[in-house]
């Protein structure tokens, strides 16, 4: 997984940065911040099928052939297993207008497959193709997430990065004041969700071989950002001459 550690230093002397007007006697309290750009490691295929006919058994019997026909397409050509992929959110609607009685009443039948596998680009590639192969009306959504082992592998880079940018902080402001820093007094790391994705999701891109093509030849996951910031108390001491 991609990954990039941008310490953010703040330099401020205003409360928003090392929060002076409410420092306790001998305690220095600085701000540290930090930012991880991380490559999701996990990723996700929906495939909305519906189906509309004049009659409800119809459509969703149509609508189970192509969930079926698509669960056989990418069995047979991939290593994935039939458990692997899941039925989500199916629902059914009578579609009847009742101040237009000259309109016909259909009925609609709709379902998700869903798919979740490790964010490899050709795998996703090769899904892509075959989906598009099917020539079925589907829509695709797709979107990358992170496992639990990587959110904590970004969570403990974001605190280690933190933590340095609040120590820098209080160095410099020790080194401008005359004074020394001392052992940690105390933490604040009440942000809420431990792990979150701040700012705007970046989405993932494709593109087709060619402009008279079908097929998919390129697929790019985006990186995401994540940010983190801690208040750290630190003691602080007068230099002795």
């Amino acid at each position: 997984m991609m990954k990039r550690i941008q310490a953010i230093l703040i330099i401020v002397f205003l409360p928003m940065g090392l929060f002076a007007q409410d420092q306790e006697a001998n305690t220095l309290k600085a701000n540290g911040s930090a930012q991880v750009e991380a490559i999701p490691d996990l990723f996700q295929f929906d495939l909305r099928f519906t189906v509309t006919s004049d009659q409800q058994r119809m459509s969703i019997d149509s609508l189970n052939e192509m969930t079926a026909y698509m669960i056989k397409c990418i069995t047979k050509k991939t290593d994935i297993g039939e458990d692997s992929l899941k039925t989500i959110n199916f629902y059914t609607n009578v579609n009847e207008n009742r101040y237009k009685t000259e309109t016909k009443t259909t009925y609609s039948a709709s379902q998700s497959l869903q798919l979740k596998i490790a964010a490899d680009k050709e795998q996703i590639i090769k899904l892509l193709n075959i989906i598009a192969d099917t020539n079925l009306p589907v829509n695709v959504n797709t979107k990358g997430y992170f496992s639990d082992a990587a959110k904590a592998q970004s969570e403990k880079a974001l605190i280690n990065a933190a933590f340095d940018n609040a120590r820098r902080q209080a160095a410099m402001l020790a080194n401008a004041g005359e004074f020394s820093v001392g052992p940690v007094r105390s933490v604040d790391y009440s942000q809420g969700e431990s792990f979150q994705v701040r700012g705007v999701q970046r989405m993932e891109s494709m593109a087709l071989k060619s402009s008279g093509d079908r097929e998919f030849g390129d697929f790019n996951l985006a990186p995401q950002k994540q940010s983190k910031s801690i208040r750290v108390s630190y003691y602080i001491y007068q230099k002795e001459n």
